[in-house]
């Protein structure tokens, strides 16, 4: 393969995404056992988020290619770098890879990646066309790697999961409905700047339906309830002082995020706003395992 042509296929699988799907499910496991960050399944878990992200990102590319040729002209698929024949061979070769790496943690942890890769093709295919319902299964896709980590871990067998079915530990519970919050209000934003793209999609997001203003908003009040969970694990004395202090960054990034959107609404601004509240979500990411990791540390 020339060296021009490998570099269109690592950029059709998003790497950046790719790899935060595989942090994603490493922060499931330090949440709920950090003394298990290095192990074999840390690592089986990390390559299976990888590779699922990877093939999800490239059945995306595949069924927004008249879009991205007018939105996104950029993209490997959409400049004719890479034929459609192609992407999907690639695309089925990374899903039974992540799906492989998920068998050797346990039938659960398929089970889970299997349903993970499910809901990823269903939302390109359809259901990112139904507005908000799309937005909340972005919201839902982020969450299974933290679910996933916990389970490669905790579950031993098919019998710990029939005798306790809801083995999740709380952090987890509590960073899962934090990100829920954050994605869904950070997708719901995004529609303000992918109105033209999603017209073109027939797509009936929450800014094409309601307006740009009313998108603001109901993003807002999303960021701000996942501002309001992350007390919960403080309150419940589920985490300490540490964890406090460092959740207030995050926070103060989002709480400036929701002023910044509702008092400009523009495409513009919907576009930095999406971009930062990555990052702020990134900066979570340390925020609620900061206090784990320095269990083991000290």
């Amino acid at each position: 393969m020339k060296k021009s042509n490998l570099k269109h296929f690592i950029r059709i699988i998003r790497p950046k995404n790719s790899i935060m799907i595989g942090l994603a499910v490493i922060i499931g496991i330090i949440l709920t056992d950090p003394r298990q960050i290095i192990s074999i399944r840390t690592m089986y878990g990390f390559l299976t988020g990888f590779f699922i992200s990877s093939y999800s990102m490239i059945v995306n590319d595949i069924y927004d290619i008249e879009v991205d040729r007018v939105n996104k002209m950029d993209r490997p698929l959409a400049k004719g770098y890479i034929t459609i024949k192609s992407a999907w061979a690639y695309s089925i070769i990374l899903l039974f890879t992540g799906l492989l790496f998920a068998y050797f943690t346990s039938v659960l942890g398929l089970l889970i990646a299997t349903l993970f890769a499910f809901i990823s093709w269903l939302y390109n295919f359809s259901l990112k066309k139904h507005g908000i319902i799309g937005n909340f299964t972005v919201a839902v896709s982020t969450i299974i790697p933290y679910v996933y980590g916990n389970v490669i871990i905790s579950y031993n067998g098919l019998h710990d999961f029939i005798g306790n079915p809801a083995l999740l530990s709380p952090a987890v519970y509590w960073f899962s409905i934090v990100s829920f919050f954050a994605v869904t209000g950070r997708e719901v934003i995004k529609t303000i700047s992918d109105i033209e793209g999603d017209k073109i999609r027939g797509v009936q997001s929450v800014a094409i339906k309601f307006g740009t203003e009313k998108a603001a908003k109901i993003g807002s009040i999303f960021f701000i309830s996942a501002i309001a969970c992350t007390m919960g694990p403080y309150i419940f004395k589920q985490m300490g002082e540490i964890y406090l202090l460092a959740v207030m960054v995050p926070d103060t990034i989002f709480i400036y995020l929701v002023y910044s959107i509702l008092k400009n609404n523009s495409r513009e601004n919907a576009l930095r706003v999406k971009r930062i509240a990555l990052n702020g979500m990134l900066i979570g990411f340390l925020s609620f395992t900061l206090e784990k990791m320095l269990v083991i540390i000290v």
